[in-house]
């Protein structure tokens, strides 16, 4: 009886243990962009979501490729992302945020610039492909618009699938076996070298907005629910507009980025505070 007691009277302990325990949750990043520099996007992302975060969870972070990242996020890990594409297909696997947490500048049609030479400055990928031009894709990756045309047009594209995908692409272009891969300038420019860069030509789509979004992304998981829950609450405060502000007008030009932010004002209800006014008696 004596046992019994003191069995039952440890258990009653460990019980506040149990209940301060916090939540774990991995935050996967893109490896292409994990360098030194502490103030690139990614990484003020990362810390961001760790500021949010971190009073419910022991959060990590993992560097990982593309399609690692998606498959995890697809899983039972408790583990999510950032600036991820919303898709209808996605949205039956992932938990995504309310607002976006960034806006981008649209991927473009990248190639030799005789293979587009006489093209004007924005083209139909659509046309494109009617005229037998073979096109490299991310298989992991959603094209949004352009996904129904590349599958109609599968004997003309080439869908990668590897660990070191983002440099294949770029591998069959500069080989030329392939005539036009869809990518952000920003990939592209990683992913080759200048000599190689200096050689393409680039088009904008026309089956494209001007501005895509990417959104915070969980698994479907009860930690996911809950880190969704907590970065849809602060995306809406006077401190989330200003983080955004400081990320987009860095990564764009100033026009771009005042437009991406009225998106976010207009559409999202995301406002910075309101100056207190004074009343002069």
């Amino acid at each position: 009886m004596n046992i019994l007691k003191c069995c039952i009277f440890i258990s009653l302990l460990s019980l506040p243990l149990l209940a301060d325990a916090q939540y774990s949750l991995t935050i996967l990043s893109r490896a292409y962009n994990d360098d030194t520099t502490e103030r690139t996007a990614e990484k003020r992302f990362y810390a961001l979501f760790q500021q949010i975060l971190r009073d419910e969870f022991n959060i990590t972070t993992e560097w990982t490729n593309h399609a690692r990242l998606i498959k995890r996020l697809s899983g039972t890990q408790p583990v999510c992302s950032y600036n991820l594409i919303k898709t209808k297909q996605r949205e039956k696997l992932f938990l995504f945020s309310e607002i976006p947490t960034t806006m981008f500048v649209q991927r473009k049609l990248f190639g030799y610039k005789e293979t587009l030479q006489g093209l004007p400055e924005t083209v139909s990928v659509s046309k494109l492909l009617s005229n037998n031009k073979t096109f490299g894709i991310l298989s992991s990756t959603s094209y949004q618009q352009l996904d129904t045309m590349f599958a109609d047009y599968q004997h003309q594209v080439a869908s990668i699938n590897s660990a070191d995908s983002f440099a294949q692409l770029g591998q069959l272009l500069t080989h030329k076996r392939i005539d036009i891969i869809v990518d952000y300038e920003y990939t592209v420019k990683s992913f080759l070298s200048d000599e190689q860069y200096a050689q393409l030509d680039s088009r904008s789509i026309s089956e494209y907005p001007e501005f895509i979004n990417g959104y915070f992304a969980c698994s479907q998981t009860v930690e996911g629910e809950k880190a969704i829950t907590l970065v849809n609450q602060y995306m809406r405060t006077p401190a989330m507009y200003e983080f955004l502000k400081g990320v987009h007008y860095d990564g764009f030009d100033a026009d771009t980025a005042k437009r991406m932010m009225h998106v976010y004002e207009t559409k999202h209800n995301v406002t910075p505070l309101k100056p207190i006014t004074k009343i002069n008696n």
